[in-house]
């Protein structure tokens, strides 16, 4: 099943990245999750640690992206970082633009407890 998938996603996905992520997910054990832990249709609130400022994402696949929310794809480079992270933990992560941001995991949620 997994191959498949792979195979699947491949056809939209740089290999490298692809292979990057599922290596990710796979280190993750079933009986690791929490209610803490990011992962996939996660609500996650981030604290800039420079400004101070609380962003709230939906962690997202692609196909379930929408332009008009707060949607983090699971491919962007914030997304794969944050998946398998936890409450507390932070993220040093560069732009696009080559700006350094600093980021902490304020608190991840159920879909329905927070309006992103």
């Amino acid at each position: 099943m997994l191959s498949l998938i792979k195979h699947s996603l491949s056809m939209i996905i740089k290999p490298q990245t692809l292979d990057n992520l599922l290596n990710k997910t796979g280190r993750t054990k079933k009986e690791q999750f929490d209610s803490n832990m990011v992962y996939v249709d996660s609500i996650i609130t981030l604290q800039d640690l420079v400004s101070r400022q609380n962003h709230c994402y939906k962690l997202s696949i692609p196909s379930d992206i929408c332009t008009m929310s707060r949607s983090l794809s699971i491919f962007s480079p914030l997304g794969f970082e944050l998946i398998g992270r936890k409450v507390g933990d932070e993220i040093h992560i560069r732009e696009n633009n080559g700006k350094l941001c600093w980021l902490k995991i304020i608190s991840v949620e159920k879909l329905s407890t927070c309006n992103y």
